[in-house]
């Protein structure tokens, strides 16, 4: 793919990967998730380095990926650790390399840029994951977006306000964040140098109750903070968190990426109201993504445009995300199994 940042990305649901091998495209190349022995899961480049069978098509046997064509196995980590009927593996043939991978709210993530991650997969805050505290849906939508132009969204305050219909909000309502500490709200620092974050300021009557204060006008801050390849946002109403999100991407290839989200709206008390509040913001949530995606389907893509002064956290995120782009380098391996 063109114009991706080193960075961790959402693959597929954990529940979409079992004993059977699955084929999936990611960064535009072609590859396979399947778990070994122990349930771990991995993911490596589709086609055996032998004669180019789709490994999709192989089975799991002992815990090992076995090739449909000539039986080769591959372990966990990509190398091929057994050929039928020869005593010594031929060593230029012996490898896949293996996608770094870790699994965490339900998803397989996979790193894609260098051999071994550059930072480690951030985290939200324990208390969002508490279901007593917090209501929570997943949603993901399709667009021909860049991951680029999809993440910059959430830094982008004049697109909300207007496609909403708030006040109009003057530069001293968007603010990047100085450092990590200025985010802890969203959960435990992300890594000095994969770090970028703004603090946002909405006002108006047409935001949904669970965004709203006691009286109009209603006000929201919006805190965001996020590494190359996703974002935790926080909604904050009178100082008090209303609603938590992990917004991902998965890269399929240029002009195909998946938004996906994690929305988690706190619990008032009330089961009816809180349920009716779940479906207000879902309804809120799919709308705001829905029209930024409908958008952005006609868009020049990358950097396009000249941002003015008050589009600085929007601005800030586009220079943090393009330096992360040469550090993917350039996986000849990888780009040699298309």
């Amino acid at each position: 793919m063109t114009h991706l940042a080193a960075s961790w990305y959402v693959a597929l649901p954990s529940g979409a990967v079992g004993a059977k091998p699955r084929s999936l495209t990611m960064f535009g190349r072609p590859l396979v998730a399947w778990r070994d022995g122990t349930g771990r899961a991995s993911v490596l480049p589709r086609h055996c380095p032998h004669l180019g069978a789709s490994l999709a098509l192989g089975k799991v046997v002992e815990g090992q990926l076995r090739c449909v064509f000539h039986h080769w196995r591959f372990d966990a980590t990509g190398a091929c650790v057994h050929i039928p009927r020869m005593d010594r593996l031929p060593s230029h043939l012996a490898r896949r390399r293996a996608y770094p991978v870790l699994e965490r709210y339900g998803f397989l993530w996979v790193w894609y840029g260098s051999e071994e991650p550059l930072f480690p997969l951030p985290e939200l805050d324990p208390q969002v994951l508490t279901r007593s505290a917090y209501q929570r849906h997943r949603f993901a939508f399709a667009t021909p977006a860049s991951p680029r132009r999809v993440l910059e969204q959430a830094f982008d305050h004049h697109r909300f306000a207007a496609f909403h219909d708030l006040e109009a909000i003057g530069q001293d309502c968007s603010a990047a964040l100085p450092d990590q500490g200025a985010a802890l709200r969203n959960g435990p620092a992300i890594t000095a140098d994969a770090w970028t974050g703004a603090r946002l300021e909405f006002r108006g009557d047409r935001l949904p109750e669970v965004l709203r204060g006691t009286a109009p006008p209603y006000a929201v801050d919006l805190l965001v903070d996020g590494w190359p390849g996703g974002q935790r946002l926080t909604f904050s109403v009178a100082g008090q968190d209303s609603v938590r999100e992990l917004i991902a991407v998965t890269p399929i290839r240029d002009g195909h990426t998946i938004v996906r989200g994690w929305s988690f709206v706190r619990r008032q008390g009330d089961p009816l109201r809180d349920a009716s509040r779940l479906r207000a913001y879902r309804r809120f949530r799919r709308r705001d993504v829905q029209e930024g995606l409908r958008v952005y389907a006609d868009f020049r893509q990358e950097r396009a445009g000249v941002p003015i002064e008050p589009d600085a956290p929007l601005a800030r995120f586009r220079d943090h995300y393009d330096r992360w782009v040469p550090r993917a380098g350039h996986d000849d391996e990888a780009d040699a199994a298309r």
